[in-house]
């Protein structure tokens, strides 16, 4: 791969960190409102329950659809570009009739689902959750146009737009909450989950109108989209398994004392917010380009930019978890201590937080394999790697639930994604393309140890340092350990720290 080509996907990257970064600031904000406004308790349960069914019933389909459709259309685009926009506009169509059927059914079967999930809840409290969630669902059909439109976006280079539909996302959900949250209670959040996804549509749907839009013609006969629904199906298999280990562990969950549900969701999206940083800018950026790499028939070039999203994943993951891992205490009391978030809701959420850092690396790079696997056209092997490592989760999580209680769940849920990287690089490695493992010793050898420095550096001064100004011991705790890993990295002279030592010097020559 050439330095250009390497240049421009750190490049691309590096914009999208800022835009993930902004977007998960506005969320860290919306989080705060939230906590402070409603705490963890079992009303909170019981909203997080049907948020998460929605989430349970939205992602599988959505995702395996938008994966499925960006190689697609790629593929489209190179033969005719007007083909290409009849295409976009009839899967669409399809997509959105497909989520208005499937809202209706789930309306319908939402007391008999969330009676089976809760089964440690009382009939009211059952009854609460099933209000929630057919608020929430009717939001299906915009959701999953709008999953459908990032993908066309990215497959357009055009990755900003995904980003600022989130920050719309967290800006709706935020002024909600502030304005209306005690007035209206959680019922503002289930309205403000519609309302945001419908914007985001509408948004959306501008921006990629000369790529396609809503047709009245419908594409059900379109032999691509054929294709499209056969691809998808092993994805949608594949992601439904992972969402019905999340049902198990809600459903362990909402069996331990009160707010453990919430707590786990609210460490969840500390953990997303840290994650999401490195792996949104390196899967959307990477499948776009792997998707034009293999439909041009050049392998060879697919392979060199799938190993360089792995080093980057490598540089950004090692010590963001490191981090994550020791200051998970103060991240909690900062982000959610005040307010109704009490005094305990701060201590399991600070364990769920702890071990969600065991999961950094390997969500990453797993990322990046699956959607090499999407670009190769074969969406048989996560499916199939899936379904036995979350297998392996749902009994962990039962096993370990019992003597670690919420830490236990997602102590699992490391142990497996782990496992999940380690199976899939193997078999990725023998029959798909060779990714030059030996070319990641020196790399992750510099990475480890200058991260590892950095975070005794950090650990240190998080315990002796005065406990007066939390968000200030924070400030200096991150300056201490990203501040020694950069000087540790370049020390070493590893080369993505270098490389992205020179992209900002470019920068800064252009702007002089």
């Amino acid at each position: 791969m050439s330095e250009n080509s390497k240049k421009a996907i750190l490049g691309s990257a590096a914009m999208l960190f800022f835009l993930s970064l902004l977007n998960k600031g506005l969320g860290f904000i919306k989080s705060m409102v939230i906590a402070s406004s409603f705490g963890a308790n079992l009303q909170t349960d019981a909203y997080y329950v049907a948020e998460g069914l929605m989430q349970n019933a939205l992602l599988p389909i959505s995702e395996a659809l938008a994966v499925s459709f960006l190689p697609i259309y790629v593929g489209a685009r190179a033969k005719d570009q007007k083909d290409a926009k009849v295409l976009t506009s009839r899967t669409m169509t399809d997509i959105f009739l497909l989520a208005f059927v499937l809202s209706g059914i789930l309306y319908a079967l939402a007391p008999l689902i969330l009676k089976i999930m809760l089964p440690s809840y009382a009939p009211d409290e059952v009854e609460m959750s099933v209000s929630y969630f057919r608020i929430l669902i009717w939001g299906m059909c915009f959701y999953m146009s709008n999953q459908l439109l990032q993908s066309l976006l990215n497959a357009e280079k055009q990755y900003g737009y995904s980003s600022f539909t989130a920050m719309l996302n967290n800006l709706i959900l935020t002024a909600a909450v502030f304005f209306l949250g005690k007035r209206y209670g959680l019922w503002t959040m289930a309205a403000a989950v519609v309302f945001s996804y419908v914007a985001q549509y509408l948004f959306l749907q501008v921006k990629s109108r000369k790529y396609g839009n809503l047709t009245w013609k419908y594409g059900f006969r379109d032999s691509r989209i054929r294709k499209l629904c056969m691809q998808a199906f092993p994805i949608f298999f594949g992601n439904a398994i992972c969402e019905l280990n999340n049902l198990v562990d809600r459903s362990l969950l909402s069996g331990m004392e009160e707010g453990s549900v919430t707590a786990v969701s609210y460490a969840s999206v500390l953990y997303q917010f840290a994650s999401n940083l490195i792996s949104i800018p390196m899967t959307t950026i990477i499948y776009t380009e792997l998707a034009e790499s293999f439909a041009g028939g050049r392998r060879e070039e697919g392979g060199a930019k799938l190993e360089k999203g792995i080093h980057i994943s490598l540089f950004f993951c090692i010590p963001i978890s490191l981090f994550v891992m020791i200051s998970a205490s103060l991240i909690v009391q900062i982000t959610y201590g005040r307010g109704a978030f009490d005094a305990e809701a701060v201590r399991m959420t600070t364990q769920g937080l702890t071990y969600y850092g065991l999961c950094f690396l390997a969500y990453c790079i797993n990322a990046l394999l699956f959607r090499a696997c999407y670009s190769l056209d074969d969406t048989v092997l996560p499916m199939k790697v899936g379904l036995g490592t979350v297998s392996l989760n749902i009994v962990l999580s039962i096993m370990l639930s019992k003597f670690m209680g919420l830490r236990g769940i997602v102590l699992a849920t490391a142990i497996a994604n782990s496992l999940t990287t380690v199976i899939t690089m193997t078999i990725f490695n023998r029959t798909k393309l060779t990714i030059h493992l030996r070319s990641f010793i020196r790399p992750v050898l510099e990475i480890a140890f200058s991260a590892i420095v950095a975070t005794a550096a950090c650990a240190a001064w998080l315990m002796y340092a005065p406990a007066a100004n939390g968000i200030l011991r924070f400030v200096v705790a991150a300056f201490i350990e990203f501040g020694i890993y950069a000087i540790l990295v370049l020390l070493c002279r590893n080369e993505t720290g270098l490389e992205i030592v020179s992209l900002l010097w470019s920068v800064v020559k252009r702007k002089l």
